[in-house]
């Protein structure tokens, strides 16, 4: 009996770490001397956040990659840092001694990996609408064939960006969609934008990028997201080289894809949350089946075993979204809960 449950003793142990999704904070212990102790502690931070950086990133791709990443340089390796957290310090005299608790920017990072090709990862389905002002007298172009800027955007194809991928908008949509004008995108309407998404119902944004030349001959463009009803503009100046559509176009692209970071950062259910919870199972087959089912769950990001034994799993459950939100999704999949102290009871 002993020798049955070891062997499902070491199969749990591997099952919770398959199931378990990838974490994006590490802890370093550090341990550096150097000539004084500031230096041996801005040493250390540089070699935790790069040992966190190549660590995490060796989950997503491959070894082979990972040694590419290793070249950069420590001020290329800083961009991906989201935190820092610092613990049990003791520095003085040449020394710096501390547990670093390191965290990666996951967004970053994987769209940094997806354009350099070491991912492959499902792009963001995105439509832009190049609404163009030729003139400061004029008025606003779209379907016409005197808009230079969709002209541009068009000729460009389908625009790849880390996690997005950036459709300009055809003729397809002009007759599906008979009020759509420059006017009508420009300040556009519940019912119009309704209309766009059916048409592609893998769409997941829709962009108005609006550009308008200046008297200077410089070029203003504003975009705007139908979605969360934001937006943002810049300005590119006119050079020797007429290439001013096509710095737009670069810059716009760049501008939107920081526009959906700040959407996702300001959203609190992307943020990810943890609690305590109990488990009591019959056996570990028991607990082996019900772990898989939690672990994939949409708003469950992983699940920690802390300690089991006598027919109890003690676990942490990491989630993302509201509590409530969780609890429903729990109990469509026939589990319930009750609250004991700092700890739930799952059932």
């Amino acid at each position: 009996m002993k020798k049955v449950f070891l062997i499902l003793l070491a199969f749990f142990v591997c099952v919770t770490t398959a199931i378990a999704k990838v974490s994006y904070e590490i802890t370093v212990p550090v341990d550096v001397e150097a000539k004084n102790s500031v230096e041996a502690k801005e040493q250390a931070m540089l070699e935790a956040q790069r040992k966190a950086f190549l660590e995490i990133a060796g989950k997503l791709t491959s070894a082979e990659n990972v040694e590419k990443l290793a070249t950069l340089e420590d001020g290329s390796v800083q961009h991906f840092i989201q935190s820092v957290g610092v613990a049990n310090e003791k520095a003085g005299g040449t020394k710096y001694i501390a547990d670093l608790t390191v965290r990666i920017n996951e967004q970053l990072l994987k769209e940094y990996l997806a354009e350099n090709e070491m991912i492959k990862i499902e792009a963001e389905e995105m439509l832009v609408i190049p609404v163009f002002l030729r003139t400061p007298q004029g008025y606003p172009l779209l379907w016409e064939e005197d808009n230079l800027w969709r002209q541009n955007w068009r000729a460009k194809g389908l625009i790849k960006f880390g996690q997005m991928q950036m459709r300009t908008i055809g003729e397809e949509y002009r007759y599906a969609i008979e009020d759509l004008s420059a006017e009508n995108a420009l300040y556009m309407p519940e019912e119009i934008y309704r209309q766009i998404k059916q048409i592609n119902n893998g769409l997941s944004k829709v962009y108005v990028v609006f550009a308008e030349t200046q008297k200077n001959g410089d070029l203003k463009v504003t975009l705007k997201d139908e979605q969360n009803k934001t937006e943002d503009s810049f300005s590119v100046l006119k050079d020797e080289n007429n290439d001013i559509f096509d710095k737009a176009i670069e810059k716009s692209v760049m501008f939107i894809a920081n526009m959906e970071r700040a959407a996702k950062n300001n959203n609190p259910d992307n943020s990810v949350k943890s609690i305590d919870a109990v488990y009591m199972y019959q056996d570990m087959k028991d607990w082996l089946l019900k772990s898989k089912v939690l672990a994939g769950l949409e708003p469950v990001e992983g699940i920690e075993t802390k300690s089991f034994g006598g027919g109890k799993v003690n676990f942490s459950i990491t989630y993302t979204g509201s509590l409530d939100g969780l609890w429903d999704i729990l109990q469509e999949n026939g589990f319930s809960h009750e609250q004991a102290g700092n700890y739930f009871i799952i059932r």
